[in-house]
């Protein structure tokens, strides 16, 4: 890891916080807001870089005050502590992005090249928003559908209703493991399978998911499996990994994870978690960068945006005025 503190650079530490349209739900957490901390390395050149910690309630084993707090104490201890805690891989998941993103001096401006990779667009909201997105997107023929929401009869007639505009529409189901076993079963019995590419988490059991999609010949995508490091299963069923860098954080980790994607030939989903535009601009990046490496066939989940009020996305698409956004509406807790 490269020293963060050095004779020509001086770093400061900011929170931030954007406001949602309107609340969402993190498995029973309802957030009205994202809040985060920005570490920015400030250098002479006037070049500046940031990494973005944004962990979040509800998916993330540490708290935004843990983060917060680990930060400070990197901060104010001298670089040959600061590498060795690295190396040992005692920083948090989320604080381990963030450093990352900094020390590879990742770019955090507005990416020109939007459409290098395929961008699949996120749909969530009661049915008439799910409805009424999906017609001003323009009928795309592949989605990303938040389910697990409502009760199985609704969302059985929300995918009818899709299909119904778009016959040719492909589901990629989120269900973030709120279903028992009972309602997978049940949404599996009652909607139009042939529809779906594959669905991320249906319940917490891992065994489960394989045992019931395996049933109904149905493919699943792992996400929330992913953040810890246990084995990675082997399975017919298994189609996609959904990877969070800023969750899971490690770059070892994700590198691990694209490895074993390669290897087993799974489709990769590069999947942002409601993070700021700097950090969705920077996992667009990564993604970009491990195309590159990797022979795998990648997908952005990186369409968030449209979640946080409109001058939230206004404010960051002025890339020029960006550094003066940080300063005023961001509150400093600390500079070197």
């Amino acid at each position: 890891m490269n020293n963060l503190k050095t004779t020509n650079k001086s770093l400061s530490l900011y929170r931030f916080s954007l406001p949602f349209n309107q609340p969402i739900h993190f498995k029973g957490h309802q957030l009205a807001e994202r809040q985060g901390l920005w570490i920015i390395e400030h250098n002479p050149s006037g070049k500046d870089f940031i990494g973005e910690c944004c962990p979040l309630p509800g998916f993330s084993d540490e708290t935004l005050a843990q983060c917060e707090q680990q930060l400070l104490k990197l901060l104010k201890t001298d670089t040959q502590n600061i590498e060795s805690i690295a190396l040992d891989n005692l920083l948090l998941p989320s604080v381990s992005f963030a450093l990352s993103c900094l020390q590879q001096q990742i770019p955090w401006q507005s990416l020109k090249k939007v459409n290098e990779l395929n961008s699949i667009s996120l749909l969530q909201g009661d049915p008439s928003e799910i409805l009424l997105r999906y017609q001003s997107l323009n009928y795309p023929p592949l989605v990303k559908l938040k389910v697990a929401r409502m009760s199985i009869e609704q969302e059985v007639e929300i995918l009818s209703s899709l299909i119904s505009l778009n016959p040719k529409i492909r589901f990629r189901l989120d269900a973030n493991q709120q279903w028992t076993a009972q309602q997978y079963v049940e949404f599996l019995t009652k909607t139009n399978r042939q529809h779906i590419d594959y669905i991320e988490e249906p319940t917490v059991s891992l065994a489960d998911n394989l045992t019931i999609s395996e049933k109904f010949n149905v493919c699943i995508g792992l996400d929330e499996s992913l953040l810890s490091n246990q084995y990675l299963p082997i399975h017919p069923c298994i189609k996609a990994l959904v990877i969070k860098p800023t969750l899971i954080g490690y770059p070892e980790r994700i590198n691990a994870l694209l490895i074993h994607a390669q290897e087993q030939q799974l489709t990769v989903s590069i999947s942002a978690s409601f993070e700021s535009p700097i950090a969705v601009n920077q996992l667009h990046y990564l993604a970009m960068k491990w195309q590159q490496v990797y022979n795998i066939s990648f997908s952005l989940g990186l369409d968030t945006l449209h979640v946080f009020q409109r001058q939230v996305t206004e404010q960051y698409n002025n890339t020029s005025e960006l550094q003066k956004t940080l300063i005023t509406q961001a509150t400093c807790l600390w500079q070197s």
